[in-house]
Order: C-alpha cells, then sequence, then structure tokens
C-alpha cells in the first residue's frame, strides 16, 4: 500500500510540459497525464510560448509534437538540448507526434529525444514511456 502511495506522490510531483498546435491534442494528451496521476500540466501552442513557460516554470519532462508552423519539435529538441549543456540540467522529452518517417525517427534519436509515441496515443503507452524516461521499473500486471 505505502509502495502504491509513493509511486501516486511521484506522478503528483511531476510538473509536465505539452507542446502541440492542436488544441484536441494538448487536450487529449492532458486527459491521458491525469489518467496516470500527473495533475501538473502545462500547455503550449508553440515553440515560443514554450520557451516563455520553461524560463518561468520548473518543468520536469516534455511531451513535444513534431509538426508545428514555424519552428518543428526537432528544432525546439536541439535547441533545449544545446541550452541544457550550458545550464548542466536536461529535461526528458517525449516526441509526441503522427510524423513516422524513418528519418524523423532517427533524427530525434540523435538529437537524445528519450521516448517516441505515435498519435493517437493511449494513457498506458504515455506511462510505460514516462517511467522510461525517467528511469522507472513498471511492474507488469
Amino acid at each position: 500500500m505505502t509502495e502504491n502511495l509513493s509511486r501516486n506522490i511521484l506522478w503528483e510531483a511531476i510538473n509536465c510540459l505539452v507542446v502541440d498546435d492542436d488544441k484536441f491534442s494538448r487536450t487529449f494528451m492532458k486527459t491521458a497525464l491525469y489518467q496516470i496521476g500527473i495533475k501538473n500540466v502545462r500547455e503550449a501552442v508553440d515553440v515560443d510560448e514554450a520557451r516563455e513557460i520553461l524560463a518561468d516554470f520548473k518543468i520536469d519532462v516534455i511531451l513535444l509534437d513534431q509538426l508545428m508552423p514555424g519552428k518543428t519539435g526537432l528544432d525546439f529538441a536541439r535547441e533545449l538540448k544545446l541550452h541544457a549543456q550550458d545550464k548542466g540540467k536536461e529535461i526528458p522529452i517525449i516526441m509526441v507526434t503522427v510524423d513516422t518517417k524513418e528519418k524523423t525517427v532517427l533524427d530525434a534519436k540523435n538529437i537524445g529525444i528519450q521516448e517516441y509515441l505515435v498519435k493517437p496515443i493511449s494513457p498506458s503507452a504515455l506511462k510505460k514511456r514516462l517511467c522510461t524516461a525517467f528511469g522507472i521499473k513498471q511492474e507488469r500486471v
């Protein structure tokens, strides 16, 4: 019982940023995060808004769309990884996109994006990727 409690506290302590230009996708991801137990969710419609949120709030993980107007998710991830080297702290990034092109997936991996999830997502698939990104072993049910 205390193990489950500590897991719930862990999820509740996580601050997540969802970056996606599509309102439906952001709402869907936010709902999936809530089902997992992550309640602290900020939303950004583009890279500029995401930058502002990152400057003002402590974020533990980013769910990032690839296909957005202006800067792509990969462009933003590159920028974040370079900036993280300056600060010495890397925020885990999970790419959540409809883009399944091999080049995009390889580029994401080469940049250092921890996980790649293809839309439409399920809460269980998202939880699995979050566990991997945070190095949490998931129990098999």
